[in-house]
């Protein structure tokens, strides 16, 4: 059975778009009853990436969650605000500071007026700072996309929008802790996008860059810390190996007749032993490379698209990703069971009917 310690905590998620969106999720899975604050029109995520459910960025990140709509540029829809503050236990945001200011969130003013109230903010550098953040600029000012380079240096960005569901995931996190500590009074949560990143995105490689003032060049989809280990071509498709490190050098050596080369060099010599491992791979199947080397231990894996790899997921951990309802709506599932069982999830709110206001608790 999944916890709940968040039963009877009620947060109202004034977010926009992905990463305070997450953040409301989160709580909400744990038994926060969470209110979505959308403007005249709905979320404008609700006009993206839509079928015949509706806009599945929508859908991803606010399951579990009821809504209303509220025009806070206007006096009526900020007095209806201001009536579920007083009955909430927190907001969530990833508005502006200057957003947050002109609506009278801000912490100073906000606590003034209900200061059992826990305000969690996700900006792009913090709330001191105003400058407008995205995912993709997050990646980029944080050194991650460098760090993430194909190997002849061209930045990359990675797919998915890592930076906004990591900072979702560390504010709702946070919140979530704040409203177990049980205080009479509210806390200011503050997450940084540009800082998740370095710090979670470039990982390990943060420390050596405050340390050494040098980080890794992109290495594309090689692994910055031993050899050989990446992606490599079979006569049907892509393998991922990870074979650099002992035992498994000496496993995939003897069966590939790699050069005796010590740990420490490999990374150094990854042009050569990449090309032996690829020479090998190139005149297998994906099927037969797998077999092979995990008959020897060996991590390897195939390179899926999404759906062959919900295919393979649904073998192992049924309603893994998304759970299909009878309408053929696909909610997303939580990937942590408790005690064998899925966290449940109700799916995201239709878009609120105009002037809808909702009530008390």
């Amino acid at each position: 059975m999944t916890p709940t310690p968040l039963n009877g905590r009620r947060v109202l998620d004034l977010s926009r778009f992905i990463s305070g969106s997450v953040a409301g999720q989160l709580l909400a899975d744990y038994g926060a009853e969470v209110v979505k604050i959308e403007p005249p029109g709905g979320d404008p995520s609700r006009a993206f990436g839509r079928t015949d459910h509706g806009s599945i960025y929508f859908r991803a990140y606010n399951t579990g969650k009821d809504s209303v709509e509220l025009d806070l540029a206007q006096a009526d829809g900020q007095q209806r605000l201001e009536q579920w503050l007083a009955d909430s236990d927190a907001l969530i945001t990833n508005l502006s500071p200057r957003a947050l200011v002109g609506l009278s969130l801000d912490w100073p003013r906000l606590h003034a007026r209900h200061p059992h109230v826990t305000l969690g903010a996700v900006t792009g550098y913090g709330l001191d700072d105003d400058r407008t953040c995205f995912d993709a600029v997050a990646q980029s000012e944080s050194g991650y996309a460098r760090l993430n380079a194909w190997s002849d240096g061209t930045p990359h960005v990675a797919a998915g929008y890592p930076v906004d569901v990591l900072a979702g995931m560390q504010l709702g996190v946070a919140v979530g802790m704040a409203l177990c500590d049980h205080l009479d009074v509210g806390r200011l949560v503050d997450v940084a996008m540009v800082e998740v990143a370095a710090s979670l995105l470039c990982g390990a490689h943060g420390i050596q860059a405050a340390e050494t003032g040098h980080t890794p060049t992109g290495e594309g989809n090689r692994d910055r810390a031993t050899s050989p280990a990446g992606v490599y071509p079979c006569r049907d498709g892509h393998v991922y190996v990870y074979g650099g490190a002992d035992p498994h050098y000496g496993r995939l050596g003897d069966l590939i007749d790699l050069p005796d080369v010590p740990a420490g060099d490999r990374v150094g010599r990854a042009d050569q032993l990449d090309a032996v491992v690829a020479d090998w791979t190139r005149q297998r199947t994906v099927e037969q490379v797998c077999a092979e080397l995990g008959a020897l231990g060996i991590p390897v894996g195939p390179v899926l698209d999404l759906p062959q790899a919900l295919g393979l997921l649904a073998a192992v951990r049924p309603q893994s990703v998304a759970a299909t309802q009878p309408d053929g709506q696909a909610v997303p599932t939580h990937p942590t069971l408790f005690d064998g069982q899925r966290v449940p999830r109700r799916p995201a709110p239709p878009r609120p009917d105009a002037g809808s206001h909702g009530g008390g608790r």
